[in-house]
């Protein structure tokens, strides 16, 4: 879905590029947080030694490369726009000459880059810990169930339009969303401009982390913060309500920059799942809700749960 956004095309699943475009992703990811990027944030006189950057950064170049091998191949067939790169290549002819302008090929580079690393890891990640957490729910998970079916059926795959009438399965996902808290410190921001905070004089260019936990389960926000409890976002009607509090795609107006595609990607794929199978346990496993945090670093630990089909009418 996201290489269609993009770069107006689909991959073959066995095409070597897209295996190469997910290892290339996943491994900039890995970079990105690992303890050796933390160390030259820290100490960026690192970067003059270039043998360090070319060894930690194989990936990223690995990656960037493709970006630049896509933006080139659309700079050359400039006809009617197809995708993000086109439109956004139009957006820079029509701001050349403006110097404040954001809109150039530094800062497509950086778009397509983050909306891939975002589109590729992020909603996996998310839909993994969705199926794992659902599995130690079967109440839930049946509840979730029971209203697929009654406004899809067991035959038409449920889609954005059914979302309104599906407030309970939207409640479940923003629930385990906010359970799942996959980025605690958010997107950093820096200040544009010095700022008076609470007594506080910040500068210009001050580095800003907003701690998205201690508002996911902030006990003055959510009835039950500690709980998974989908009520958190249903109101007395059983209607789903947003929430203020819920920022799991970090805060203000410049978070997460593909929420939207993330949110209609895990309502479709989470609901599709749903309507299919049961997710449990494997033979003989209790799911433990808070499973020991691990000395090594991981996106999302990996579960054992099966999927069993739910009937003959749902296959």
């Amino acid at each position: 879905m996201m290489s269609f956004v993009l770069f107006g095309k689909r991959f073959d699943y066995k095409d070597k590029k897209l295996h190469d475009l997910i290892s290339n992703t996943r491994n900039h990811i890995n970079n990105v947080l690992s303890r050796t990027s933390q160390i030259i944030n820290t100490f960026p006189i690192i970067l003059k030694f270039p043998f360090l950057w070319k060894m930690h950064c194989k990936d990223t170049l690995c990656l960037q490369s493709f970006v630049e091998e896509q933006i080139q191949s659309h700079k050359e067939n400039r006809d009617k726009p197809r995708d993000f790169i086109d439109f956004f290549l139009q957006k820079i002819k029509k701001e050349e000459g403006n110097g404040d302008s954001i809109f150039c090929d530094t800062s497509l580079h950086m778009f397509i880059t983050g909306l891939l690393a975002a589109g590729t890891d992020t909603t996996t990640s998310t839909l993994k810990y969705c199926l794992a957490r659902i599995a130690q729910f079967p109440e839930i998970q049946a509840k979730v169930q029971q209203e697929i079916d009654d406004v899809t059926g067991s035959q038409r795959p449920p889609g954005l339009s059914d979302r309104p009438h599906l407030p309970y399965t939207n409640a479940v996902i923003h629930e385990l969303q906010r359970h799942l808290d996959l980025a605690p410190t958010g997107f950093y921001h820096a200040l544009s401009k010095d700022t008076e905070f609470q007594g506080f004089t910040l500068h210009k260019g001050t580095r800003v982390i907003p701690y998205l936990s201690s508002v996911l389960f902030d006990p003055t926000q959510w009835e039950t913060p500690d709980e998974f409890n989908p009520g958190h976002f249903l109101d007395e009607k059983g209607q789903f309500r947003a929430k203020p509090a819920f920022m799991a795609f970090s805060a203000g107006k410049r978070e997460c920059l593909g929420v939207s595609l993330a949110r209609m990607e895990i309502f479709l794929f989470f609901s599709a799942l749903l309507q299919k199978f049961t997710f449990c346990p494997t033979t003989g496993q209790r799911l433990s809700p808070r499973p020991p945090i691990p000395t090594k670093f991981h996106f999302i630990l990996t579960s054992q749960i099966k999927a069993v089909l739910r009937s003959s009418k749902a296959a």
